[in-house]
């Protein structure tokens, strides 16, 4: 984007100088509008949505971050927007001053228009028509009584309870949903066996439930979720990693192993239920994990 330029000759009449002031006014709304869109394209390469740019799962403090720094971008872009909204008011209510006045004009037709904004009178009253305009145009306005006030209608049914949030209240809370858990023992898992979790790496999962030393996390939102796992293996020929949606292999969820010992990962997007359940399982053969952080899965809701 170039920077604004603005004529050299500055003996500008009155009219033209609010023009100018009004063109900055412009460029700064373009130059805002362009910030807000980089900060959009940040959110999306955290999020993983931009095609082409890839990277490490975000965690969800790196998540939190950039949500606190598009946040601060966009209060100061809001408060930015009632500054030039203020400078405009007063460019477009700064008067032009009038020249001497001309020859008085032949007369014209007369105009005759109605004035579409009804004025409402009681209900008891008669309805009315004046003139509002001038000696060369009619503008008619009519004043219509209003109808009597009816009778209450019955009273509806009452509405369907919120979905109960992580902290057992209603509201927005239950929108949310987001923690990690870990493996940090070593295991032997046989051929479509499930990797057991022990740890919750947050202090309480939001928006779902987990028993240590079990395979399966419960979601209690029903929602679109980003889902990162990984395993480290000692042994892996022949086997996959595949992420589980309740009992079911997630399409195109699978990792085939290395066939020497190390790191596969793998991120899936799925649409649950409340109450579904997410797992890390293993396909085509058994496999046995590292000692030391030998399973991974984060979970976040993300609409």
């Amino acid at each position: 984007m170039s920077l604004p330029e603005f004529p050299t000759d500055v003996s500008l009449t009155r009219e033209e100088t609010i023009n100018q002031i009004i063109s900055s006014i412009a460029m700064e709304e373009l130059g805002i509008s362009h910030v807000i869109n980089a900060e959009g394209e940040k959110l999306q390469y955290i999020l993983g949505t931009i095609t082409g740019a890839t990277g490490p799962p975000p965690t969800i403090e790196d998540v939190l971050s950039v949500n606190e720094s598009i946040r601060a971008v966009l209060q100061h872009a809001t408060e930015s927007q009632t500054l030039l909204r203020s400078k405009l008011q007063n460019a477009l209510a700064s008067s032009v001053l009038t020249g001497p006045a001309g020859p008085t004009g032949p007369p014209g037709p007369v105009a005759i228009s109605v004035d579409t904004t009804v004025t409402p009178l009681e209900p008891d009253a008669s309805p009315t028509v004046q003139d509002d305009g001038d000696t060369e145009n009619v503008i008619l306005q009519f004043g219509i009584p209003r109808g009597v006030t009816g009778v209450t209608g019955p009273t509806g049914a009452t509405g369907v309870t919120g979905a109960t949030g992580s902290d057992g209240a209603t509201g927005s809370d239950s929108l949310m949903a987001y923690s990690n858990f870990i493996s940090n023992t070593p295991q032997d898992i046989l051929v479509n066996g499930e990797v057991a979790l022990n740890l919750a790496l947050s202090a309480a999962p939001v928006g779902m439930t987990f028993t240590p030393d079990t395979s399966r996390v419960t979601l209690l939102n029903a929602g679109t979720y980003r889902i990162s796992y990984r395993i480290r293996t000692s042994s892996s020929t022949g086997a996959s990693m595949i992420l589980l949606h309740n009992d079911t292999t997630v399409v195109n969820s699978g990792v085939p192993a290395l066939v020497d010992p190390g790191k596969i990962s793998g991120v899936a997007i799925i649409t649950a239920d409340a109450g579904d359940t997410v797992a890390i399982g293993i396909s085509g053969a058994g496999v046995t994990l590292s000692a030391g952080t030998s399973a991974f899965l984060d979970i976040i809701k993300i609409a």
